[in-house]
């Protein structure tokens, strides 16, 4: 008895409470739409494979058009509709049923396949968020009034350079908790000619590099570290900025090496800096700079900007491609999501170089 228990407590850890919120979610909307349609048969075993499928596909319709979502006027997309299905496909397989979605041959049904196709087809385009240059960051470092202005400022300089994901860093709502392990300070290390420097310290800010260790990740990558050298801007710096960001928090009472890296002191006590804090300063600095220079509007970007525009600055570096996945931790080429192809710079001299060979010749295929 002790080991099923033990195996439940470990299936439960593999789950974020978020996902678990999602999946509660999407069962109490099936049991509200099977006693909508007068059926108390909530696993279907009364029916046939083909019905299971068709009643699901109805089901689908419904989350579709938002009825158990209160003022909602849009249809809901297809991502999210087919997220509700999986999730009450889950509550099926827990319960050692069958996938109800599958036709006689373990696929997904065409019926919902064609379904979800269409969803898909009739859905606006997807509006990306804009890449943040890094220039936003540096007009951001001007407005240190409080302390929480110096502590945001410090944290997006911080999380830029590293590519970070907004869980990485930030206190995020509960909807958007990951598997991903909030940075602390003992995740982040400064070397001086390949020597460890104690933190706290005032010579952190003469570090040769500063090394970050990302514990766990959303794609399940454990202890990984990237390691960022000094520059020569006196703002824009990992070194630095992380340095300071440091030394900063160990500056308050009950700091320990468990903090956060997102800590700032206020109102007589610890805080932890949360996303819309941080969109908000993001917004505020575009807004100065102004969208002629940027080419976008400030309610254009949000928690994914950031890490966009660290993957931007890096590919108009022309640094290589293997390097920005290693450096923002892109197991695939999943990175070039975060590409925009709108930055005027992205093709710059694509056209002239189009022109190196006009004429070029083809060899024919060999005949079988």
């Amino acid at each position: 008895m002790a080991d099923l228990l033990s195996a439940a407590a470990s299936r439960e850890r593999a789950v974020t409470g978020a996902t678990h919120d999602d999946g509660d979610r999407a069962w109490g909307r099936w049991t509200e739409w099977c006693k909508s349609v007068g059926c108390d048969d909530l696993y279907l075993d009364k029916f046939s494979q083909v019905e299971q499928n068709l009643l699901l596909g109805a089901f689908a319709m419904a989350v579709r058009e938002g009825r158990f979502t209160k003022d909602r006027t849009e249809p809901l997309v297809e991502g999210t509709v087919r997220g509700a299905i999986s999730h009450v496909v889950q509550a099926f397989r827990e319960s050692g049923r069958q996938n109800p979605t599958k036709d006689a041959d373990n696929m997904l049904s065409v019926l919902l396949s064609r379904q979800f196709r269409s969803y898909k087809n009739d859905d606006p385009k997807e509006i990306q968020q804009k890449a943040l240059p890094f220039i936003v960051l540096r007009e951001l470092a001007k407005r240190q009034v409080s302390e929480l202005d110096k502590a945001i400022s410090q944290l997006t300089i911080c999380a830029g350079f590293f590519a970070c994901r907004s869980c990485e860093y930030l206190k995020v709502p509960r909807r958007e908790m990951k598997r991903t392990k909030l940075l602390r300070l003992r995740n982040i290390r400064f070397f001086k000619d390949g020597r460890l420097i104690s933190t706290p310290s005032e010579n952190l800010e003469f570090a040769d590099s500063v090394a970050v260790t990302f514990e766990m990740q959303k794609n399940d990558h454990k202890h990984e570290t990237v390691i960022h050298g000094r520059t020569d801007d006196a703002i824009l710096c990992p070194v630095k900025q992380w340095a300071q960001l440091v030394n900063r928090i160990w500056t308050y009472p009950g700091t320990t090496e468990e903090t956060p890296v997102c800590t700032v002191w206020r109102r007589d006590r610890r805080e932890q800096i949360t996303s819309h804090q941080v969109i908000g300063s993001l917004r505020a600095a575009c807004a100065t700079i102004g969208s002629a220079q940027l080419g976008f509007e400030p309610e254009e970007i949000g928690t994914h900007s950031l890490r966009s525009g660290a993957a931007m600055e890096m590919y108009l570096a022309g640094i290589p491609v293997y390097t920005i996945m290693l450096i923002g931790r892109w197991s695939s080429d999943a990175f070039l999501r975060y590409i925009r192809r709108q930055v005027e710079q992205f093709s710059k001299d694509v056209a002239q170089k189009m022109l190196t060979h006009i004429s070029f010749c083809t060899i024919p295929d060999l005949a079988p």
